[in-house]
Formats: structure tokens, C-alpha cells, sequence
């Protein structure tokens, strides 16, 4: 008989512990209830703030000085082998300016694609001044207009 008394002072005991405890993981969700409506808001406000960046900025790019313009010439080499070919496309990636080549080889016609900075006619004379001056002399020369230039290498006799 003694024992149901103290099952019964026991359950007070721990009851009263399970509902302060219940109170306590109360507190904890409200909190994190805030936290979390806080962090939506302040993510709101950030996608607000970076539209009127967005805006503001993009008035700013136009005021702007423009950078150079990034262009393209196609060179079209007439009577070259592979190995000369090679050899002017190294010339010409030493050049100012040049950002990549792209060779295209054949026995009729050989092409290099050359991305760079200025005119296609800045780019002939920065050639004409490189070690492949003799393949871009104005001999050879048969056509420049933006964003191509023409080239025939006249083989000498042996």
C-alpha cells in the first residue's frame, strides 16, 4: 500500500518536469518562429533592394566609356602548306591584341579565325610587322575589308 502513494508522488514530480519541459520547447518554437519570419523578410527585402540595384546600375553601364570592342577576322591564306600555315598562326597569336585563333587547313585554302581587339586592318599592320611580314607583304595581298583579309603566297620558282 505504500507504493501507490509514492507512484503518485512520483507522477507529480514528472509531470510537472514533462510540462515545464513542454513549456520550454514552447519558447524554442516561438523563437524560431521569429527567427524564421525575420529571414523571409530581410530575404524580401534583399530581392527588392537588388532590383533597384539592378535598375540603378544599368543606367550607370551606359554612362559609362565603352570597353574596346572584341572583333573578328577571318584570314583566308591561298597556296601555304600545314607548316607555314602553323607558323603564321603562332605569329599572329603574339600579336597585340589577339585573343584566340582557330586554324582551318586545306591544299585550296587554309583559313585562320582570329578574335581580337580593333579593325581588321589594325590586325594587318600588327602582322605586317611580325615575323610572317614576307607570307603578309602587300604583294601577296588580295583582299582586306572588316573582318577579312585575303592572302595569295606567290611559291617561288626553284
Amino acid at each position: 500500500m505504500k507504493i501507490i502513494p509514492m507512484m503518485c508522488f512520483a507522477l507529480i514530480i514528472f509531470g510537472g518536469t514533462s510540462l515545464k519541459a513542454q513549456g520550454v520547447f514552447d519558447k524554442i518554437d516561438k523563437a524560431l518562429s521569429k527567427v524564421d519570419k525575420a529571414s523571409n523578410a530581410a530575404d524580401r527585402t534583399k530581392g527588392t533592394g537588388d532590383k533597384l540595384l539592378g535598375f540603378l546600375s544599368k543606367k550607370k553601364k551606359t554612362t559609362e566609356p565603352a570597353a574596346p570592342v572584341t572583333g573578328g577576322t577571318t584570314i583566308t591564306l591561298n597556296g601555304v602548306d600545314f607548316m607555314t600555315l602553323k607558323a603564321v598562326n603562332e605569329n599572329i597569336q603574339k600579336c597585340t591584341g589577339v585573343e584566340s585563333t582557330k586554324i582551318k587547313y586545306s591544299a585550296t585554302g587554309s583559313t585562320i579565325d582570329v578574335q581580337h581587339t580593333g579593325t581588321s586592318e589594325e590586325l594587318l599592320q600588327l602582322i605586317q610587322k611580325s615575323a610572317a611580314k614576307d607570307t603578309f607583304a602587300d604583294k601577296n595581298l588580295e583582299g582586306l575589308e572588316d573582318g577579312k583579309i585575303a592572302v595569295t603566297v606567290i611559291k617561288k620558282k626553284q
